[in-house]
């Protein structure tokens, strides 16, 4: 009877999902037939914004998360050689396996280029980042299974979107969390959250 009540409240839940992703399809859609052509729109830097906020009560909590932002993923390889923080590209934006110093200055850095470019689209392109980084002290944390002792817990959190300006006729969207755990020299105890990302993509 259970299985039964789970297997309609999937269904319920895929038709739902399929209406809304149709309503917005349609949307986009309508929109680009009603502009008939892609049209020029001038820079608009109050359309593509970043946030970056590093929060730190001292020098010894802004040492941790600089620590945390500068520790590599294990398990990745990098694409080019460079620091591992990405593993693959859409739209030509590289995607994030680690929220790290270097993948945080990319996507600032990629926003505010969106808002120094004239770009051709249907509709008016926008982007945004907002990252922030925390650190608490802990004198127990338990984190996958394990239990620390008198540790610091780094976490960072990092949200990116574009809608048209990447390309003409798509946006994405996706957020990345990663959780740091360093004893109180800022060693690197336990990394959580890194790995691939889901990027949901939705096309006009």
């Amino acid at each position: 009877m259970r299985q039964i009540k789970r297997n309609v409240l999937y269904v319920m839940v895929m038709a739902v999902t399929i209406l809304v992703w149709g309503a917005l399809s349609w949307s986009a859609t309508a929109a680009q037939l009603a502009g008939s052509a892609p049209k020029e729109w001038p820079a608009n830097p109050g359309k593509h914004q970043v946030v970056v906020s590093r929060e730190a009560a001292d020098k010894q909590q802004s040492a941790m998360i600089a620590a945390a932002e500068a520790a590599q993923p294990k398990e990745a390889k990098s694409p080019d050689g460079d620091k591992v923080w990405w593993y693959t590209e859409q739209l030509g934006i590289r995607i994030p396996c680690a929220i790290t110093a270097e993948a945080v200055a990319y996507y600032s850095d990629l926003v505010k280029k969106y808002g120094r470019q004239l770009l051709k689209r249907y509709n008016e392109p926008s982007s945004r980042l907002d990252y922030h980084a925390g650190v608490k002290f802990h004198k127990e944390f338990k984190l996958a299974g394990k239990t620390f002792k008198d540790v610091h817990v780094v976490t960072l959190k990092l949200i990116f979107a574009q809608n048209f300006a990447a390309t003409m006729t798509e946006g994405m969207h996706f957020e990345k969390k990663r959780v740091v755990v360093l004893d109180a020299d800022g060693k690197v105890l336990h990394i959580a959250g890194d790995g691939p990302t889901d990027v949901p993509i939705l096309a006009m």
